[in-house]
């Protein structure tokens, strides 16, 4: 039936795919937009000509919400909320639904998140604010902190390494008490390597948390995002408006083939202006994390024709990040021009940028737009052979409702699952009482590193596989199951085994008798209680068994034969008792007549005679009892 459901998603997913492809000529190539809570059935299009698709068949968990606001982009007119136990929720790009998801390829990965004016529930937190957490492939993404009612399309984006052919985004509570997670939207973006912030990625194994894309100089009338078409990676660039006086703007194209990072051309048509200095001061960071951050410029203004007429520093945290930038000396006019750097945060997790007019400057300092980012250094996921075990172990025993790397980030991995804290690998599968059935997956010999299995109140079948590869195993419960079959003579071999509980299944044969000896030296705690065909012994198992076992010595049998044995003992008894009360009804009837036909024919013998005859009698009498008497002793033996 598992077989079936899986078959039919992957027929439902490849038509969606189909579907988007031939649409998708309208927006860049490896572009993948996932509607969540939606039940749309098919790719729609919105007004900025990307595709979206449904997530009702890329997900199982989780309750699809329709909110009540009324919104011009569909996507945030459904959620999907994740209101169950587990440690994350996840998705998972792949692939098979763009084509461009390889290892080492790079990917702007974008939440949208409202929650509208009547959310599904309210907060746990007295102060009303939504907190949980984002997490990508295997690390912590964002902590997301929204109000309850909040009407603002909240969009959090982060660049990411595929590290293999599929990128995971996942959302878990912030602690077991923590509020549920819940998404609108979820967006893939290929980004080529290229890019300034993708070979300092590269470089340095860092993912970069997104902070804000900013423009900035926008006149009031100005849009107030700018994204894709206009920017074909599909940043979303918020705008800043300013007043006409701290503004300049152009029509003229701009040329960007200097800058690495490809900005769209709009947000460097107007720029931001003040002299002798202006300041952009950035909070709510780490205290202490690098961030990176990249400018955008260009000289647009028709009166700055020369070098040496705008020139003016920037400083972070009082800290010279450029003594002397000449845009116009750079590039002249109308080409744009990009500055990153890398700078910490305070201890009041603020970075205080100050853009200063150095002296004889004819024109103070200016701004087009500005990327912030947070680094953090990326985790190395969970090893695929590893990766493969778990996937086996879920398909196995029914829990392919987990999903994202089974370890990380650290404590959000699978709860079922132990991993060590700094190389991922698996210490304990810790699955009492999952009532998940199926069979132990025989792929767990292949996780060396293990030290507890505990699979007990499973409904487990099948027999014990061969875990001798466990060498570092110490406790091993499978009790409570329907498990068959002997118990193997390699679980003898593991050194550091400490507990073995295998009571109350339906296991037989003889116990291994290292085992046992283990067992009785103290070595080992071993249970095998509740499984009536184990014995302890060959001869104990060869008593036991139905072939080695004569009529007599079964039990069953030896009850049946006492009982039939009884029954006709007392027939013949009653028979016997029966047929010597008639012998003697006849004998006393003829001695009676013997004595009537002598006493008439006493007359005729002399009284010697008589005498004579009297005493045969006594001798028949008493040889009739004596014989009687042997009788009943026979029949009641």
């Amino acid at each position: 039936m598992a077989s079936e459901s899986i078959s039919i998603l992957l027929i439902v997913v490849s038509l969606q795919l189909m579907l988007l492809w031939p649409i998708g000529s309208s927006q860049s190539p490896g572009f993948t937009s996932i509607d969540c809570g939606s039940s749309y059935p098919s790719v729609y299009t919105d007004y900025e000509g990307i595709q979206w698709i449904s997530d009702s068949n890329l997900i199982s968990e989780g309750t699809s919400v329709h909110l009540s606001d009324n919104v011009l982009n569909q996507a945030l007119a459904t959620m999907r909320v994740f209101n169950g136990t587990q440690s994350k929720y996840c998705y998972s790009f792949t692939n098979s639904m763009n084509g461009y998801i390889v290892p080492k390829a790079f990917f702007l990965v974008r939440a949208s998140i409202m929650p509208g004016t009547n959310p599904p529930y309210r907060p746990r937190n007295s102060d009303g604010m939504f907190r949980f957490k984002m997490i990508v492939d295997g690390d912590e993404w964002r902590d997301v902190q929204i109000s309850y009612g909040d009407t603002t399309w909240w969009t959090f984006d982060v660049y990411v390494r595929a590290q293999r052919d599929r990128i995971d985004v996942c959302f878990s509570r912030d602690g077991p008490d923590g509020d549920a997670p819940f998404v609108s939207g979820l967006e893939l973006r290929p980004l080529p390597p290229t890019l300034s912030s993708t070979i300092f990625m590269n470089g340095s194994g860092k993912i970069l948390i997104g902070r804000g894309h900013s423009s900035y100089g926008v006149p009031s009338s100005g849009p107030s995002h700018v994204r894709y078409p206009n920017d074909t990676l599909d940043r979303y660039w918020i705008s800043y408006r300013t007043s006409d006086s701290y503004l300049n703007s152009t029509e003229r194209t701009i040329n960007t083939l200097n800058v690495r990072e490809h900005p769209p051309e709009t947000i460097l048509q107007t720029t931001f202006t003040v002299g002798p200095y202006f300041t952009l001061n950035w909070t709510g960071l780490e205290a202490g994390s690098e961030q990176y951050v990249q400018f955008y410029f260009a000289e647009i203004n028709p009166l700055v024709n020369r070098s040496g007429i705008r020139v003016f520093s920037i400083s972070a945290n009082s800290r010279s990040l450029t003594t002397r930038l000449d845009v116009f000396g750079e590039v002249a006019a109308n080409t744009a021009y990009s500055l990153p750097a890398l700078v910490d945060a305070d201890e009041t997790r603020s970075i205080l940028f100050v853009f200063t007019a150095v002296a004889n400057s004819t024109f103070p300092p200016f701004l087009a737009a500005a990327e912030f980012f947070n680094t953090r250094l990326s985790n190395t996921l969970t090893s695929s052979a590893t990766v493969d075990v778990i996937e086996a172990t879920k398909n196995t025993l029914g829990l392919s409702n987990y999903t994202g790397d089974p370890c990380l980030p650290a404590g959000y991995g699978y709860n079922w699952l132990n991993c060590s804290e700094y190389n991922s690998e698996i210490t304990a599968i810790l699955l009492s009482n999952y009532q998940t059935g199926g069979k132990i997956p025989t792929e767990l010999s292949q996780l060396t590193t293990l030290i507890q299995i505990f699979l007990d109140g499973n409904s487990l079948q099948g027999e014990i596989p061969d875990l001798s590869s466990l060498e570092k195993l110490s406790t091993l419960n499978l009790s409570n199951n329907n498990l068959s079959g002997s118990i193997p003579e390699s679980l003898a071999t593991l050194n550091n085994l400490k507990a073995l509980y295998l009571q109350d299944n339906n296991l037989s044969g003889e116990i291994p008798s290292r085992l046992l000896q283990r067992k009785n030296a103290s070595l080992l705690t071993f249970e095998f209680s509740g499984n009536p065909g184990l014995c302890e012994s060959k001869s104990k198992c060869a008593a036991s068994s139905p072939q080695s076992q004569s009529p007599d010595s079964n039990p069953k049998k030896s009850n049946i034969g006492l009982i039939v044995a009884i029954i006709v003992g007392c027939f013949i008894l009653v028979l016997s008792t029966a047929a010597a009360g008639i012998c003697l009804q006849w004998y006393c009837r003829r001695h009676a007549s013997n004595l009537q036909n002598r006493s008439t024919k006493a007359n005729e013998v002399s009284p010697v005679e008589q005498r004579h005859i009297q005493m045969q009698e006594v001798v028949n009498f008493n040889s009739f009892h004596q014989t009687k008497s042997k009788l009943l002793q026979i029949t009641s033996v």
